[in-house]
């Protein structure tokens, strides 16, 4: 069967590696996908600092971008404002019945489900907060919120009549504990299994006769907690257990430009309201957008690069700790990310294109290293880190030792060497000797530690530019948004107007009640609001 040929974004690494040539002579080509994505994994282990750097999450010039801007003059990790409006960005599409749109699949309704770890005093709940100020200047929320439940029967019944709402759950560690070991909660986690895939899920309290039905539960569910206690309260085997499984996980990496002692007070000076105004201005701005509540689609050529990407995740995760299970997991959420981000970035109107899909493969990455630190950090021995070899590669170079596979391994410990995967390694190295030159960059006569690094050189300076490209085009969509906003303010306040008469689940006709002799069932309505 012919391979299909795969469009790929336009990121620094494709402008980069569309240069290179392998080969002799006549005999030169264009590199293959595989050595393309050995390439490109290369790049990332030697590129990548220590830190994660949250802000590669927003595009140059996006609102997300723009909201981050916001916490430059505190020491709060990014990673909390930028989660948080994906968050409501994700509950308010959820709530007005906005999908994505998947030939084979169906509907695929943005309902996330995020917890995120930071370390105490990183300020997680004011950020949390701050954002939601943001987004809520006019007085109204932007979604309608479920309350942290005092028992599992008061969950049900909240959700019955907050269908679709948005779920903020402050020291999720400590509430998942209750789930799992308190009799008060205990039903939560079955109920949660089954509305993860929109299944039914139903509750009688004592002396009714009447049972309440959600036929099609749905709701975005965002937890904030300790990552020093996190262990304390959710043990390995819980970990492990199919309702931790549902969640996707993020670790807040702690500013590495600043730290608490710079920052007194957060968010004073005469700027502030100024900023606030601006930022709540022009998410109004994106939820008027046309298509904003809509059906989203995909380009064609979209599905073939996430499945590609899918494959070369093969390389770089399918012999890391991480369970399978959430690597799974983790690639489908992706797909809940597509209409979120596409919203986002102000381009609802057409259809998901290659530029949203990349940034959400990032999402997804960013989701996975932080799920495997979580798995390392319940076995402290299992490092596992492909970046250890590089490291080691350049040390036995100095020494003047051959940097083989084998000499690389010596130096690992047996932690180590259970979860690297040596394959790679030896792919990347062949690859390497391969290549006979790139444009005013690499020449035939380089050794093999000179052309990695002048590979580097060249992708920064490449991604310094589109960086700048990137940001006039973002900068330019939010100008037009906003002037279209501003020439019809009543839109919305027609969208706000919406969401009080309940998100799109939440009709008195979407409640089912079934009588002790289930003869008495009523449909779930099927329509959606609109913008």
């Amino acid at each position: 069967m012919a391979k299909k040929n795969i469009t790929r974004p336009a990121t620094a690494e494709t402008a980069l590696l569309s240069d290179i040539r392998v080969g002799r002579g006549r005999d030169k080509r264009r590199l293959s996908d595989e050595e393309w994505n050995a390439l490109v994994r290369m790049l990332a282990i030697k590129t990548d600092p220590e830190s994660f750097d949250v802000r590669s999450l927003a595009p140059e010039g996006s609102y997300l971008a723009r909201l981050l801007r916001h916490f430059d003059e505190t020491d709060i990790s990014y990673a909390i404002p930028l989660m948080k409006l994906v968050m409501v960005a994700a509950s308010w599409l959820t709530q007005r019945g906005a999908t994505l749109e998947v030939p084979g699949l169906g509907d695929i309704v943005p309902t996330h489900w995020i917890i995120g770890l930071a370390e105490s005093g990183e300020a997680k709940t004011l950020a949390s907060d701050e954002v939601m100020r943001i987004l809520s200047l006019d007085g109204e929320c932007p979604v309608s919120q479920l309350a942290a439940p005092g028992s599992d029967a008061q969950w049900i019944d909240d959700l019955a009549e907050n269908n679709g709402s948005y779920w903020f759950q402050d020291e999720v560690g400590k509430f998942f504990n209750k789930v799992l070991t308190s009799a008060n909660f205990l039903r939560i986690k079955p109920w949660m299994l089954d509305a993860y895939s929109h299944k039914p899920i139903s509750n009688r309290l004592k002396g009714e006769t009447q049972k309440r039905v959600i036929e099609r539960p749905m709701f975005t569910f965002f937890g904030l907690t300790v990552s020093s206690t996190w262990k304390m309260d959710i043990d390995l085997s819980s970990m492990l257990d199919g309702f931790c499984q549902r969640m996707t996980y993020f670790i807040a990496p702690p500013r590495t430009d600043t730290d608490m002692f710079d920052h007194y007070l957060y968010f004073t000076g005469p700027k502030t309201e100024e900023r606030r105004a601006d930022l709540h201005e022009l998410w109004q701005a994106l939820c008027c957008q046309e298509g904003a509540a809509g059906s989203y689609t995909l380009n064609p050529d979209v599905l073939p690069y996430l499945e590609e990407w899918w494959r070369s995740l093969r390389a770089t995760w399918g012999d890391t700790s991480l369970p399978k299970s959430f690597i799974r997991r983790t690639g489908f959420s992706l797909m809940r990310y597509l209409p979120v981000l596409h919203f986002l970035l102000g381009k609802a109107r057409h259809p998901i294109d290659l530029e949203t899909a990349e940034l959400a493969t990032r999402f997804a990455e960013y989701h996975l290293q932080s799920t495997l630190a979580l798995f390392q950090d319940y076995h402290q021995n299992g490092t596992g880190q492909v970046q250890k070899v590089f490291t080691l590669r350049n040390q036995l170079q100095a020494e003047g030792k051959p940097a083989t596979v084998r000499n690389i391994n010596r130096k690992l410990s047996t932690g180590q060497r259970a979860n690297l995967p040596a394959a790679l390694i030896r792919e990347i190295v062949a690859i390497l000797n391969k290549i006979e030159e790139v444009p005013d960059l690499i020449s035939a006569d380089m050794k093999r530690p000179q052309k990695s690094g002048a590979l580097v050189a060249r992708l920064e300076e490449i991604r310094a530019r589109l960086k700048k490209t990137e940001r006039k085009r973002n900068e330019r969509r939010l100008r037009n948004l906003r002037k279209a906003y501003l020439q019809d303010r009543d839109c919305f306040e027609n969208a706000m107007a919406e969401s009080r008469d309940g998100p799109v689940e939440d009709r008195e006709e979407d409640v089912v009640l079934i009588e002790e002799d289930a003869r008495n069932v009523v449909e779930l309505s099927t329509r959606r609001s609109g913008t």
